[in-house]
């Protein structure tokens, strides 16, 4: 059952299992809150959504980092023939290595971007003249008001 009260304790216990599962709702668990006491305060104690912007960099750092050893060494997975572990001639298992390209093209274009990220020009042909523009909104908007005038001396 959840408590109804926050705890500076709580509140720790909150941030700590947060850093840990990266999940509101395990780390509200772990603490004995409801999640939603979270946004509530969130949004209401800026010292509180400071802590926890630092626990979400620190989780995003993680997280990328995990993502730069995958990219670079792979994932190892089981091989299985007909439901059964393949095993070498020495009786080691057999394991391939997968790469994700498409994780490995994403970190490509955050660590050299110069050389990996979309290059968009836009070009335009032809001048707009602004000035112009601009005084015959102005006219217009002074024919709009002197009729609107006119209509309600009428």
């Amino acid at each position: 059952m959840p408590a109804k009260k926050s705890t500076p304790s709580r509140v720790s216990t909150f941030l700590e299992a947060y850093a840990g599962s990266g999940s509101v709702t395990a780390a509200a668990a772990a603490a004995g809150v409801h999640r939603t006491s979270h946004y509530l305060r969130l949004k209401n104690d800026a010292k509180y959504r400071q802590a926890v912007e630092d626990v979400e960099h620190h989780i995003g750092q993680q997280i990328e980092d995990a993502c730069v050893i995958r990219a670079i060494h792979g994932s190892k997975r089981q091989l299985f023939w007909r439901g059964k572990p393949m095993k070498a001639k020495n009786g080691h298992l057999i394991y391939e290595v997968e790469w994700d390209t498409a994780l490995q093209l994403g970190l490509l274009k955050r660590f050299r971007p110069a050389l990996y990220r979309e290059h968009i020009v836009q070009e335009h042909t032809g001048s707009i003249n602004l000035v112009e523009r601009l005084e015959a909104a102005r006219a217009r908007l002074i024919a709009i008001k002197r009729e609107e005038d006119e209509k309600k001396t009428s």
